[in-house]
């Protein structure tokens, strides 16, 4: 996804939740959550990210999902605007 939509203040990788550690089942210990777009583009595991020049489709996206995923602009799949 677009870098500015991890650093405008909307995206967060959430180590906690209630005041607990995030257990593995629910994406401990750490788990990316961008709630302004479609949940997919999220990740359930985090162990790293990788900043690229282009914009590289991901597993969903391999799969016929939007290449962004805004549920605003109704953009599930690839063949949506």
């Amino acid at each position: 996804m677009p870098t500015k939509d991890l650093v405008t203040g909307k995206a967060m990788v959430a180590l906690l939740y209630e005041g607990k550690p995030i257990t593995p089942d629910h994406g401990g210990p750490a788990r990316l959550l961008v709630p302004h777009l479609y949940f997919w583009k999220s990740a359930k595991w985090v162990n790293g990210l990788q900043f690229t020049d282009r914009y590289e489709p991901g597993f969903w996206e391999l799969r016929g999902y939007h290449m962004y995923g805004d549920p605003w602009r109704e953009q599930r799949y690839s063949s949506d605007p």
